[in-house]
């Protein structure tokens, strides 16, 4: 019985951490043999998806995040080149969601018709709110190889405020990154 209720508090306490800083990144996978310290070099993908139907503030986001993993990989001791040993690979996905929640008799008012038909009451979702929610997906290639070594995912609430959206995705970077060994 002691031992449920010691999973339980685990269970409780790592899901409020897990909530606190706005994103969460999912298992990260990478090869058993892949240590970044043995490269020396990086590079990005050099086709990206292009067109008129990326908008603005989109392309923005992913330069802003190319930046915070040049960075972040820089301070590790790596040299962005033209012919790398490392290929970082990105691929966002943005939605638009609605918050909902359900109704209740309780909180939204009984009933209040009394004529002769029959009246039914049915709960349903109603929105609440709007948000932006996106995910990361970062993958890095070794180049000698030709093969998948690590590769990770940051799930995402996106704040309204752009000053926040990049502030935000700056640290879920570092965070994401700094698992890179």
């Amino acid at each position: 019985m002691i031992r449920h209720i010691k999973y339980s508090i685990l269970a409780c306490a790592l899901f409020l951490a897990s909530c606190s800083t706005g994103y969460h990144s999912p298992k990260i996978s990478k090869e058993a043999d892949f240590a970044i310290g043995d490269y020396s070099t990086f590079g990005f993908q050099p086709k990206m998806a292009d067109g008129d139907s990326l908008p603005e503030p989109f392309l923005k986001n992913i330069a802003l995040i190319k930046k915070a993993i040049a960075d972040n990989l820089v301070s590790k001791g790596l040299q962005e080149s033209q012919d790398p040993a490392l290929i970082i690979n990105l691929s966002a996905l943005m939605e638009d969601k609605v918050q909902t929640r359900q109704t209740d008799f309780r909180t939204d008012g009984l009933p209040r018709y009394t004529g002769q038909r029959r009246y039914s009451w049915k709960s349903e979702e109603v929105p609440v709110g709007k948000y932006k929610a996106g995910t990361l997906f970062l993958g890095i290639s070794d180049t000698r190889q030709d093969k998948l070594v690590w590769r990770g995912a940051i799930d995402n609430i996106l704040p309204a405020k752009e000053a926040k959206i990049q502030a935000r995705l700056v640290k879920a970077v570092d965070d994401l990154l700094n698992k890179l060994k």
